[in-house]
């Protein structure tokens, strides 16, 4: 892997880590998907190699990974939907009346989240 892939990884499984810690603590579930999101856009950061996003948008880096990646069979469909489902909550207004993660959305995103860091990960050390 070269530095920045190792730098973002690290950075995506540091978020992957604080998403856990607010499950085990139940802290809240909006703070919580949003780390779960940071874990699987930090993977695509390692994935594209990207240093500073520039300008880029978080929506141009999830249609490019759908192209390159999913619509190719070399991630599975799921981990894009959970990308999806993330962005949806994160990119709303960070307003008081912003509908909360139910638990149920919360305890199916991060098993897929894990699965998503370790995947990039596992493709980027293969290649």
């Amino acid at each position: 892997m070269t530095d920045i892939e190792k730098k973002r990884t690290g950075e995506a499984v540091q978020f992957l880590d604080d998403a856990e810690f607010l499950y085990r603590e139940r802290i809240g579930n909006l703070q919580l998907m949003t780390k779960l999101y940071h874990a699987m856009l930090y993977s695509l950061f390692a994935l594209f190699n990207i240093e500073s996003i520039g300008h880029l948008t978080h929506s141009d880096i999830i249609g490019t990974f759908d192209r390159e990646y999913i619509q190719k069979g070399i991630f599975s469909e799921t981990l894009l939907d959970a990308l999806n489902h993330a962005y949806a909550f994160t990119h709303e207004c960070d307003c008081a009346h912003t509908k909360q993660p139910e638990d149920r959305e919360i305890e199916k995103l991060l098993p897929i989240t894990r699965e998503f860091v370790s995947s990039v990960r596992g493709y980027l050390q293969s290649s």
